[in-house]
């Protein structure tokens, strides 16, 4: 069990997309209009590796190809969120009018390679084969997840919050833009390289 939770908690708090949504909305909001947010990830991370542990049972055997084209969908869905915070840098004002949504966070979220990691690497043998192993590895999720999703707005709140006069909206949202398009980059470099060889 603590290695599961060790090895959870050094992925989760791994900066990637996710995270920079989330220390964004700290900074830009603060804590109190961003807290729903952790409970939306954990959500999240819950369906996404529920369904890719019970896919990756029958992709593996069957279909090898297909997450190859999950993978690309992901990456290029983080591709569009980059573009869509790049192009939204000035038109934000308050949380009321921030085109990120709950919604979109959801699903970037759901998105997130960090899943499929989980599902493949992190969970145990027994995850998707017994309901306790299934019951045992999501209430393990939802005590990592949670927390470390909440640090990452509080630190944006608190630590980088306090220099927000110096940051404004434009900032803030080109740089996790960047961020986001990185990440994008090279799970596209990799996913190409994956083919290619």
């Amino acid at each position: 069990m603590l290695a599961t939770v060790s090895a959870l908690t050094l992925l989760l708090l791994a900066p990637g997309p996710t995270n920079t949504l989330l220390l964004r909305a700290g900074v830009l909001f603060g804590l109190r209009a961003s807290w729903k947010l952790a409970f939306i990830e954990c959500l999240a991370y819950l369906l996404q590796v529920s369904v890719w542990g019970v896919a990756l049972l029958y992709l593996a055997a069957y279909s090898p190809w297909a997450v190859k084209l999950i993978q690309l969908a992901a990456s290029t869905y983080l591709l569009w969120v980059s573009w869509r915070l790049w192009r939204g840098a000035k038109a934000l004002d308050g949380v009321g009018r921030d085109r990120f949504t709950s919604s979109y966070f959801f699903w970037m979220t759901v998105m997130n390679p960090k899943g499929l990691l989980i599902a493949s690497l992190i969970a145990p043998p027994d995850t998707f084969t017994h309901w306790t192993g299934y019951l045992a590895f999501m209430c393990t999720m939802v005590l990592v997840v949670v927390p470390i999703g909440s640090a990452w707005i509080v630190f944006g709140a608190g630590v980088v919050g306090r220099g927000r006069h110096l940051l404004s909206p434009r900032v803030i949202n080109r740089s996790a833009a960047l961020a986001i398009g990185f990440f994008a980059t090279v799970l596209l470099g990799r996913l190409v390289t994956s083919i290619l060889l």
